[in-house]
């Protein structure tokens, strides 16, 4: 059976976006946690969850989705990285930090253009690599470099943000 799809079309947009994350905002995974998005965009839904922020050193964050298509099997997926830094090492953050890295996150990504992408919408995202150290020389990083990675059937979607505040706070769908 055919697909039935929309074309549109695009014209040019002007040059008014930049690259970069600002921050980020994890939480514990959990199915349902988010309802189905609706034309990109995720609602707000039934009980209030709130995701705690990560604030990044200034332009060490990226956030890619790679699309992966196979026409053999007839399959598409989109494949969510992120990759921030933290400066600062210490004996408390390291233990957060293995915590995050051995759990299923949900994880909203602030871009530097104030979009906000939910990562891992459906199947949660996974720590998949990083790097915890002191560097070399005195102006080395000493501190966390993490990646965070995510495998979707659709690209992240947008959410909005209600209002300003370290954590994040949005009536969402529970399961």
């Amino acid at each position: 059976m055919p697909c039935s799809i929309t074309v549109n079309g695009r014209l040019f947009p002007c040059k008014s976006a930049i690259g970069g994350v600002k921050q980020v905002w994890i939480d514990e995974w959990v199915d349902g946690y988010w309802e189905d998005p609706t034309s990109g965009n995720v609602a707000d839904s039934a009980a209030a969850q709130t995701l705690k922020n990560y604030e990044i050193a200034k332009n060490s964050g990226s956030f890619q989705q790679t699309v992966t298509s196979s026409i053999d099997n007839g399959t598409v997926f989109y494949s969510q990285v992120l990759e921030i830094t933290l400066p600062v090492l210490s004996a408390t953050f390291s233990e957060e930090v293995a915590d995050l890295l051995k759990s299923r996150l949900t994880i909203v990504v602030q871009d530097n253009n104030d979009n906000y992408f939910v990562m891992g919408l459906k199947h949660g995202a996974e720590g998949s690599g990083g790097v915890i150290g002191t560097g070399a020389a005195k102006g080395d990083l000493s501190g966390y470099q993490l990646q965070f990675t995510a495998e979707e059937a659709l690209p992240a979607p947008t959410v909005t943000r209600a209002a300003a505040g370290a954590d994040l706070t949005w009536t969402l769908a529970t399961a």
